[in-house]
């Protein structure tokens, strides 16, 4: 059987570009100490894990190239095994990843944060800004445990459930002294007309936005397109760009926004859903499912 250590000889071998003088120095043991190892291990299994030339190390062999896939995921198992330990011997009972894009994080989960404390008060919670494609990996390597995101998503095909926890529509918001800001409604007719700020390319909100536009035959001009939707809306004050986003945002105005911006409605709107995600393939605990029902609860409260 290969030992863990073992493991993390070869793979330094492998990521030091099969230099054996140079992992050595990175595992702080001799040359002929990680020579001896590796010719060890490949003896020991009966399988050749490197191809030689010259008597060098060149590349992997079929199965070095499984071990090393293989044994990366194995280490990062173990370390995350060892996370977990030295969190229950510090008296919680168990940790809880949860990642959502900047919006939905500062949104949504602080504002239940108190009451996920109150409610599972042996449990810690790591709370991480993602985007949509950081979630899915996230996700699906298991160094998350829930998450939220907007759709739409290809999420349901890579074996991630989504259940969806809030709706919204997309409104324009624009300074007190924009051009449109005493209209009624928009259309996207009169929004293509002015320099937009949008969220970046890679949350699923930018798509909508331009998909919306696009299918009118019309085309915008992205002035600016962030992660962080505060800096978004207050870049818009004293200006004449217009910002698309979900309806629900005027909650989270600070009272500068609340004085020098408006938001007005769009005619044939985007809708705006936020799902809650995880692995299907994971058999998560009962407290993890708990926590998932009390989250979507909570959100789904936050509506009425």
């Amino acid at each position: 059987m290969i030992d863990l250590q073992k493991i993390i000889y070869f793979i330094a071998v492998v990521e030091n570009n099969f230099n054996i003088t140079k992992a050595a120095q990175e595992l702080y043991i001799s040359q002929p100490a990680l020579s001896n190892a590796i010719r060890a291990m490949e003896k020991e299994e009966g399988v050749a894990l490197f191809i030689k030339n010259k008597g060098r190390y060149t590349d992997l062999t079929p199965g070095g190239r499984y071990l090393y896939e293989e044994g990366k995921l194995l280490l990062r198992r173990h370390e995350k095994i060892i996370r977990q330990l030295h969190r229950i011997g510090n008296h919680f009972a168990r940790t809880v990843n949860i990642a959502a894009p900047p919006f939905l994080l500062r949104s949504y989960l602080a504002s239940i944060l108190f009451f996920l404390h109150e409610r599972f008060p042996g449990v810690e919670f790591i709370f991480s800004e993602t985007d949509q494609e950081g979630l899915k990996e996230s996700l699906l390597n298991q160094s998350v445990d829930l998450g939220l995101m907007t759709e739409p998503n290809d999420y349901n095909n890579v074996g991630i459930s989504k259940i969806p926890v809030d709706h919204s529509k997309f409104a324009a918001i624009l300074s007190k002294s924009h051009p449109l800001a005493k209209r009624e409604y928009l259309d996207w007719e009169d929004i293509v007309h002015y320099p937009l700020s949008v969220p970046g390319d890679k949350f699923s909100t930018y798509y909508l936005i331009q998909n919306a536009i696009h299918s009118r035959g019309l085309e915008a001009h992205v002035a600016l397109a962030g992660s962080v939707w505060d800096f978004q809306v207050t870049t818009l004050i004293g200006t004449d760009y217009i910002s698309l986003m979900p309806e629900r945002i005027r909650h989270y105005f600070t009272k500068d926004m609340v004085r020098n911006l408006t938001m007005v409605p769009v005619r044939e709107s985007v809708d705006w859903t936020v799902v809650c995600c995880e692995n299907i393939a994971v058999e998560n605990p009962p407290i993890i499912k708990e926590i998932k029902r009390f989250i979507i609860d909570k959100i789904q409260d936050m509506e009425e």
